[in-house]
């Protein structure tokens, strides 16, 4: 769920004594919070318990995209959040990571603080990736691109992720891939789908998160791997939702379709920008319509947001300072799909 306005971003993690690129990409632009939805009180080990209980349940997921610039650890900025900020009874925060280097104590923050922080409340974290470019050499000095080198890579990514304590894989594909880059992909998705997804047998999530309909070709040839398909409908409106549900009915479930909307960005307009919130926040937008909307077929699997981290009380509909976070719209949107 990525809009078109940076260049391709790089996440870096050691393993096996090298460092692996994985490459992710392009999305957009470069306060404590109590318990919400589950019970009023505060956090402890009861209401932890609730969290967990609840998540699992069969309920509309609610998901997070989180950009680890905007991080305090990273921004320095007082009016930013760190991850574990986020609404209590968020399902899914997806790790999505620019402008943090391999360097950065962001990293360690992640694996040792955030994530453990977040499992405590039931919360999944999965990491938002690309598939690597096998011409460049972070991958061609490791692996080869043929069914044995997408293995080996498979099983680095899973060793690397798991070291993380990462919940899951998100793989964001905006484009209709064809060809040998199709073949190539296709046989990547096969040798992860060992390790992540329904046909693992792990309960790491494997996500297809895409701006495509159910007419792309990679997803035509990998929904038996995934969990959730994220759809990236930012702008668009609920008339022709159904129509874009039924490209992809007939190969995942309505359980598994998530849908998205994006939050404001402080550096998005006037050229990236959807307004699919309205401030100052009043309760409408097309992220609320999004957490009304039901597909024909049975319940939807939930909405997610992109830049969740700019939740905030802005002044004004293209507000560009940095304001602190409240999460008041996820919270409004989850009590919507799970009254």
């Amino acid at each position: 769920m990525k809009k078109q306005f940076n260049t391709v971003k790089l996440a870096a993690f050691a393993a096996a004594g090298l460092f692996l690129l994985l490459q992710t990409s392009c999305k957009k632009d470069a306060g404590q919070t109590g318990s919400d939805n589950v019970s009023g009180k505060t956090e402890t080990n009861a209401t932890n318990a609730s969290l967990i209980a609840y998540k699992a349940t069969a309920h509309e997921i609610s998901v997070g995209y989180y950009r680890t610039w905007r991080d305090r650890t990273v921004s320095g900025n007082t009016n930013d959040p760190i991850m574990t900020e986020v609404a209590d009874s968020l399902d899914i925060v997806c790790n999505f990571s620019n402008f943090t280097p391999a360097s950065s104590s962001y990293w360690t923050t992640l694996k040792n603080t955030y994530i453990p922080a977040l499992h405590a409340k039931g919360t999944k974290v999965v990491n938002t990736q690309g598939f690597p470019n096998v011409a460049d050499t972070s991958y061609s000095n490791h692996y080869t691109d043929n069914t044995v080198g997408y293995e080996k890579w498979a099983l680095d990514v899973s060793n690397q992720y798991a070291a993380m304590g990462y919940d899951g894989i998100d793989f964001d594909v905006e484009y209709n891939p064809t060809g040998a880059k199709l073949t190539t992909q296709a046989g990547m998705a096969k040798a992860l789908s060992k390790y992540f997804g329904p046909k693992s047998g792990t309960g790491k999530l494997f996500i297809f998160d895409t701006n495509q309909s159910g007419t792309n070709n990679l997803f035509r040839q990998v929904n038996t791997y995934i969990d959730y398909l994220f759809l990236q409908a930012y702008g668009r409106g609920t008339s022709g939702m159904q129509s874009t549900w039924n490209t992809f009915s007939s190969y995942i479930t309505s359980k598994q379709f998530v849908i998205g909307f994006s939050f404001y960005e402080e550096n998005g307009y006037p050229s990236n920008y959807w307004d699919d919130v309205k401030y100052p926040r009043n309760s409408t937008g097309r992220a609320y319509d999004y957490a009304r909307w039901e597909p024909t077929t049975g319940k939807k699997g939930g909405v997610l947001s992109y830049a969740i981290d700019r939740d905030a009380p802005l002044a004004s509909q293209h507000d560009n300072n940095i304001v602190k976070p409240d999460f008041k719209v996820t919270k409004d949107l989850i009590k919507i799909m799970n009254p």
